[in-house]
């Protein structure tokens, strides 16, 4: 795996690269910053990032992820994370529950 897209360690999730503010772009998935950029613009969500949050999978199991990017999108507000465990993501806001408090002890790394 890349190492842009590596491992993130649960003590370290606040310095994790991350958008606010402004619209991603290309240079900003390129050197991490972003997960993805949406050409013809966008505009940002006014969230506090990086965020930790639970990602809902298909299968039904929940996900530990840093939330990077957040953007409203042609269809709702779509993020851009980083799971703990390495790689990267995209999901809409209605699949993560977000964790003002930081990650649960039971969730590893």
């Amino acid at each position: 795996m890349d190492i842009l897209w590596g491992r993130v360690e649960k003590a370290c999730w606040s310095s994790v690269p991350h958008m606010a503010h402004r619209p991603a772009t290309e240079a900003d998935v390129t050197e991490g910053r972003a997960v993805f950029y949406i050409p013809g613009g966008s505009e940002p969500v006014d969230f506090t990032l990086p965020c930790c949050a639970l990602q809902r999978l298909e299968s039904g199991e929940s996900e530990p992820v840093v939330v990077i990017q957040a953007e409203h999108g042609p269809s709702g507000v779509i993020l851009g994370v980083r799971p703990l465990c390495g790689g990267n993501g995209i999901c809409m806001l209605s699949e993560v529950e977000l964790l003002p408090d930081g990650f649960p002890l039971q969730h590893g790394t």
